[in-house]
Order: structure tokens, then sequence, then C-alpha cells
């Protein structure tokens, strides 16, 4: 596969922050318009970094060979500019990071590089839950691929084997003591908005964010009559570690953002 460039890219958040992320354009790219893939990395303290984004359960590289424009953004609450920034979405987690994603997309496109008709958004885990929230706050994505996400932060908290990680977000409230605060911040809360056609990828083994948040997920958006997929993988946790069970979500992923974005 012809490899396409990573360039390194700033934009301004609405309130004026400034976020740093990584573009991939496709081998060739010419500078025509292209549909753009939002990957959003987990953590939320993590970061995507200047490599070779191409291994095993990153297909930012594979996406952008194939016709992609790939937007890898590191938004408030990723690691590598400081504690406060890394500290910026507790209490506000899918508030101003949201922001700052789509603030990246608007950039994307304000470049000449995204049609802002033909936009997708992926990730695992915090970038699984961070598209599912972002699903119920926009209708601008034509497709989404939800990794390992959470979608109810109250049944997830009863259900993970990490339950104080969340409630670091909440200020360390749980949602028997606020739940007004964890099921404003929950998909699940907004589920009725979501117009997008949604992949949704888990582990059956998952004990950081269990296996019944796809399923909830799922369920709600099949009830809503949204085109949406299940697919869960034997034995795995987290994240996924069988070499077919890592190939079938490759193609899967490729298949669905080809069928609904059309590169």
């Amino acid at each position: 596969l012809d490899i396409g460039r990573v360039e390194n890219i700033h934009w301004t958040a609405p309130d004026g922050l400034r976020v740093q992320g990584l573009l991939l354009t496709p081998a060739g790219w010419s500078g025509e318009r292209v549909p753009l893939v939002v990957y959003v990395h987990g953590g939320p303290t993590g970061a995507w970094l200047p490599t070779f984004l191409g291994s095993a359960m990153v297909t930012g590289q594979l996406l952008s060979s194939l016709g992609f424009a790939v937007l890898m953004p590191n938004p408030r609450g990723s690691v590598g500019l400081g504690r406060a920034y890394a500290e910026a979405n507790h209490q506000d987690l899918g508030g101003g990071d949201l922001q700052d994603i789509l603030a990246g997309v608007d950039h994307v496109i304000e470049m000449g590089v995204a049609d802002p008709d033909r936009l997708g958004i992926t990730g695992w885990s915090y970038g699984g839950y961070m598209t599912a929230w972002a699903i119920t706050q926009t209708t601008r994505f034509k497709a989404a691929i939800v990794g390992a996400g959470i979608v109810n932060f109250d049944s997830h908290w009863g259900q993970n084997s990490i339950h104080n990680w969340q409630l670091v977000f909440f200020d360390g409230v749980s949602p028997l003591e606020d739940p007004d605060a964890h099921r404003a911040r929950s998909p699940w809360t907004y589920l009725s908005a979501v117009q997008t056609p949604t992949l949704i990828l888990h582990g059956q083994n998952d004990t950081d964010v269990p296996v019944a948040q796809a399923h909830e997920l799922y369920r709600g958006l099949r009830s809503l009559g949204v085109e949406t997929q299940l697919v869960t993988y034997p034995r795995e946790p987290h994240g996924l570690q069988e070499r077919l069970h890592i190939r079938d979500m490759i193609e899967r992923s490729v298949e669905w953002f080809r069928t609904h974005l059309d590169p």
C-alpha cells in the first residue's frame, strides 16, 4: 500500500484554546476534497504521536492509503502538553474536548482537504465513547464506528472493574450521589437524536468497558430505526489481541467507511 503524508497541524477551539493533531492525506493526493475520518484516541489521557500509525488497533495509515483523509486530534484531556491540559476535561467529559475535535474538523475543511458532506468518526475506549457522544450531539457525521465505548455512565459504574476511573471525571461523585451529572454526559441520554449509521465493535471479555455497553447502544439504535451493526469478539478484553479478530475488525471498519463515505 502507498503511504500518504502525515502533517502536524494546529487549530483554535471556540474558547480560544490551541489544539494540536495529526492530519493524514492519501498517497498522491493532488488537492481535491476527500472523505475525512476523525480518529479519536483512547485514554482520555493518551495522545497521537508522530509515528507510523498503522499498528493492529490503529488503522489511520491504512485508511489514508485507501483514499481517506484522517484527522487524529489531541483534544484537551490528552497528555504531552502539561498537566493542566491533561486535566482540562475533568468534570467536562464530552464538553470542551468535543468542541476541540469539531473545530479540528472545521479547520481541515477550511484547508480544502475534507469534503464536509463525507465525514466519519471512530475510536476505541475513550475514542469509542467520544464517537458515541459525538453522534448524539451533531448529525454532521455520515458514518461512525464505536469501539469499546461507554454509552451509559449509570450502568457502566455498576458493571466495570475500574469504576474509580469514572469518578475522576465527575468530581469524585458516583451516579448514586449525583445521577444527573453522569446522565448528562451519557450518550444514552440523547440517543433519540442519532441519525448516523453506526458500527459497534466490542470484546466479549472486556471488564474495563463491559460488552453490555455495546448491547445497550445497539438495542437503542435498532429501536430508533438507525442503521447499525453489532460485532462482539469472543475471549477478547478491552483491546483485541487475536489476529483473526483484528483482521475482521479492520476489514469491517474499512468496508463501513467505504460504504457510507464512498472514497
